[in-house]
């Protein structure tokens, strides 16, 4: 039996080689890119029970919004990353996101409020 630890780990290696497949020319850097869907992997891996991405749903995306505006400072982001880490992921499972939560104008005091904790 495995260890669950090495579990997560494949499941996270596979995950990842199965979005570099979707990714093409972006207008943002390789190493962004590859932070942001690593990250996204990890999280998949760690917090749910996706095994391929075709499982990814709306909810599940926006569950992950709220986790990295709530880690934001531990897991060393600033808006800017958040943001088009939301849209990199938007584009590549091809879903529409609530426009609230690529609102990042100051006006949205839901976000604000979950960085400033």
């Amino acid at each position: 039996m495995k260890r669950v630890s090495v579990m997560r780990e494949e499941t996270y290696r596979h995950l990842l080689e199965q979005f570099k497949m979707y990714t093409g020319p972006s207008t943002y850097s390789n190493a962004k890119i590859q932070k942001w869907l690593q990250l996204f992997c990890m999280y998949l891996a760690n917090y749910t029970s996706v095994k391929n991405i075709a499982e990814v749903d709306k909810d599940l995306v926006e569950e992950y919004f709220h986790y990295l505006t709530n880690n934001w400072k531990r897991l060393s982001l600033n808006l800017t990353d958040i943001k088009r880490s939301m849209q990199l992921i938007e584009e590549l499972l091809e879903i529409k996101l609530h426009p609230s939560l690529l609102d990042f104008s100051l006006s949205n005091t839901n976000l604000w409020q979950n960085l400033n904790k």
